[in-house]
C-alpha cells in the first residue's frame, strides 16, 4: 500500500471556505475601525488647531482667526462648510500660521465660518461648534469652543 502525500481537492476547498468565512466576518469590522479612527483623528486635528490658535493669541498678544479655507487654502471662506480645510490666520498682518488640509470622506459643518481668538484667549463672535460627519456611515463627532475659548471634543464636552 502506498502512502499518500498532500491534500485532496475536497480538503483544500473546505480550508478555502473556512478562510473566506473568517475574512467575511473580519473585514467589515476592520473597515469600521478604520473609519472611526479617521473621524477621531480629524476631530483631534481640529481640536489641536483650536488649542494652538488660543495659545498663539495669548503668547503673541494678538488676535488669531481660525476659519474655513477657500479652495486655494490661502484665504478664509465665508461659508460654514469647513470641508476644504482650515486656516489659522494672524489678524494683524493676515499671515497664515497653519493650514489644515481637507479631510477626505468627511463633511465638516459649523455654526459659523470663523472664530477669532482675542489676546486674552476668549473668542468672538459666539461659541463655535464643528460637526464632522463621515459620509459612508453618517456617524458624526463634534468639536466645540465655548465663549471663554476652551475647546473640547466629543464626549469630553460638558
Amino acid at each position: 500500500m502506498q502512502s499518500r502525500n498532500g491534500f485532496s481537492l475536497i480538503e483544500l476547498m473546505v480550508v478555502i471556505a473556512i478562510i473566506a468565512i473568517i475574512a467575511g466576518i473580519g473585514i467589515p469590522s476592520f473597515r469600521s475601525i478604520t473609519l472611526d479612527s479617521r473621524l477621531n483623528s480629524t476631530a483631534n486635528q481640529f481640536l489641536g488647531a483650536l488649542l494652538l490658535a488660543r495659545s498663539e493669541a495669548i503668547t503673541q498678544r494678538t488676535s488669531i482667526r481660525v476659519c474655513a479655507a477657500n479652495a486655494d487654502n490661502k484665504t478664509c471662506a465665508t461659508q460654514t462648510d469647513w470641508t476644504n480645510g482650515t486656516l489659522l490666520v494672524r489678524e494683524s498682518d493676515s499671515e497664515v500660521i497653519r493650514v489644515i488640509p481637507a479631510a477626505t470622506g468627511l463633511t465638516i459643518q459649523s455654526t459659523q465660518s470663523s472664530v477669532l481668538f482675542r489676546p486674552n484667549g476668549t473668542i468672538t463672535p459666539t461659541p463655535l461648534t464643528l460637526t464632522l460627519t463621515e459620509a459612508e456611515r453618517s456617524k458624526s463627532h463634534q468639536v466645540r469652543v465655548n465663549a471663554i475659548g476652551q475647546a473640547c471634543s466629543g464626549s469630553a464636552c460638558p
